[in-house]
């Protein structure tokens, strides 16, 4: 009986990393791709910090999935966040430096 507990624990755990890994891409892709100021860095990495962190506001550990609405909440507003900040700075990719510019498409 232990031994499905313990295999239950680490596909848990894996997926919760998993997550972990694929917000964190995320966030890098969207930092570098759009060059975020330093308000929408912040708001990304402290998001990315809340949902990570094993501290909530409803912890997943009695509730069970009703736990995970404070993390929705928060990814979802700090996606809002950021898609407003993208939008006010004329939503295109920054080119990084360096890039080749791109040529304008057959018109």
């Amino acid at each position: 009986m232990s031994d499905n507990i313990g295999i239950g624990l680490l596909i848990v755990l894996s997926v919760i990393a998993l997550i972990g890994v694929v917000l964190t891409a995320g966030a890098v892709f969207v930092i570098v791709k759009y060059r975020l100021p330093a308000r929408g860095i912040a708001a990304t990495l402290g998001g990315l910090l809340y949902v990570l962190s094993p501290v909530d506001a409803i912890s997943e550990v009695p509730l069970g999935p009703i736990g995970l609405i404070d993390d929705a909440a928060v990814i979802i507003a700090t996606l809002v966040y950021i898609h407003r900040l993208v939008s006010s700075r004329g939503g295109e990719p920054v080119p990084l430096p360096g890039s080749p510019p791109e040529s304008p498409g057959p018109t």
